[in-house]
């Protein structure tokens, strides 16, 4: 890439592990060593392991990149390299400025130092003259809330305290490159949206950044551009929408349910014996499809969604209410529907006998993208059991007629619903 600020070529890295036997002491530890140093057939074992394997992508100046992928897949790996604390065994990296990375936010703290002093401690270590640490002081302490307690040593913060002041000072640089690895979740809700929009504005601002995170949605906001790495492979780069969607689908989405529905091969469960809910109903299938299509069939972005529970009640008397509920893939609510807050369905459940209940969701409501489908059980209004997060489904992204397939295919959000523009010239 031509104007790549930074660019990865043909990165390779493998460990070397040994592995030599437990001994119960010194004395046949030291023994096995020196039986080893003059036998051909050591019982030390070399094993390699390939961390990484022949990565190759360029980055702009201003690209925000989600890198994700599952435990040992070698997203940590390939920051520690680009921050140049691992070399590869083979390719390189090669970037232009200023590289600053957060691997372990507030590792060049001092415990015994207040948060002032660890403030101007960090600046000089990242090169910064005292001018320039007292010109961005107050943008510091005003962005991490930490004034209150700014002049007290940091071993008396807070994990939260400690964290937000950390973040602040790395986040106020002046930089051309930011390394993070899973720091996003410092704080709570109010300042991590203060951290998104913070990495925004030093992206627009020309700063390439690079972060490493296990929630997609977050990447989702953040990034333009995603990595997917699999054991240590490149398994996708490119539009971020494209590549979380594909590496959710492949992670997660191929093995979701234990009780399959021999009929029909959807997104569905089935007990042909019946789930016993504290012994009220025996529920015998539940699931999710396209309406008017078998339930093994793809959802589609246009098409409406039918959600299914056929039960049977065991008593009389006492009125059951479903609930449907569906979640986002990292267990954000996004809607929730029962019969029983209708006046029209109040006590239709209350005889013993064989049930099924309907719910119908018009296309539209939800974007494409993989959910959660689960249920909640309520007797006489009453919760007595739940389980949001029962089945996994995907809602396929399909194109129609004047629509810009590479453009819509971006739109990252959950809801979907189809506005109505009026665009007019003039005032």
């Amino acid at each position: 890439m031509k104007d790549s600020v930074l660019s990865v070529k043909g990165l390779h890295k493998v460990f070397r592990k040994s592995t030599i036997p437990a001994k119960s002491n010194f004395r046949e530890a030291l023994s096995h060593s020196w039986y080893n140093l003059f036998k051909k057939n050591s019982l030390t074992r070399k094993e390699y392991i390939t961390a990484l394997q022949n990565l190759d992508f360029d980055l702009g100046k201003g690209d925000i990149l989600g890198i994700v992928g599952r435990n040992g897949a070698g997203k940590t790996t390939l920051l520690k390299i680009m921050a140049g604390i691992l070399q590869p065994t083979r390719g390189e990296v090669i970037y232009k400025g200023r590289l600053v990375s957060i691997l372990e936010l507030g590792a060049g703290f001092h415990p015994d130092l207040t948060g002032k002093e660890n403030v101007y401690l960090n600046g000089a270590l990242l090169g910064l003259s005292k001018t320039e640490i007292n010109h961005r002081f107050d943008a510091i302490v005003e962005f991490s809330d930490s004034w209150d307690y700014i002049n007290e040593p940091v071993k008396q913060y807070s994990n939260g305290m400690y964290l937000r002041l950390a973040f602040s000072i790395f986040t106020h640089l002046n930089l051309d490159i930011l390394l993070l690895d899973e720091i996003m979740a410092v704080g709570d809700a109010m300042f991590r949206q203060k951290s998104y929009n913070q990495i925004s504005a030093l992206a627009n601002s020309g700063t390439t950044i690079i972060m490493v995170s296990h929630n997609p949605h977050e990447i989702k906001d953040i990034c333009n551009k995603c990595l997917w790495l699999e054991a240590g492979k490149m398994a996708g780069f490119g539009n971020t929408v494209e590549v979380v969607d594909q590496y959710l689908e492949e992670s997660f989405l191929l093995n979701i349910n234990k009780h399959k529905d021999p009929d029909n091969q959807g997104y569905f469960m089935f007990w042909p014996e019946g789930f016993s809910v504290k012994d009220e109903i025996l529920i015998n299938r539940f699931g999710i499809k396209a309406c008017k299509k078998h339930s093994g069939s793809p959802i589609l972005l246009t098409d409406d969604i039918e959600i299914c529970m056929e039960f049977e009640k065991l008593k009389n008397n006492k009125s059951i209410e479903v609930t449907f509920c569906i979640l986002s893939f990292y267990s954000t609510w996004i809607l929730v529907e029962s019969y029983g807050i209708y006046d029209s369905f109040h006590q239709q459940v209350v005889e013993k006998g064989s049930y099924t209940c309907k719910c119908f969701i018009p296309a539209g409501v939800l974007n494409f993208g993989v959910y959660q489908l689960g249920f909640l059980v309520a007797k006489e209004e009453k919760l007595i059991y739940q389980i949001p997060g029962l089945i996994n489904f995907k809602i396929d992204f399909n194109s129609t007629d004047g629509v810009k397939q590479h453009l819509a295919k971006g739109a990252a959000s959950i809801l979907k619903p189809i506005g109505n523009w009026v665009i007019e010239r003039g005032f």
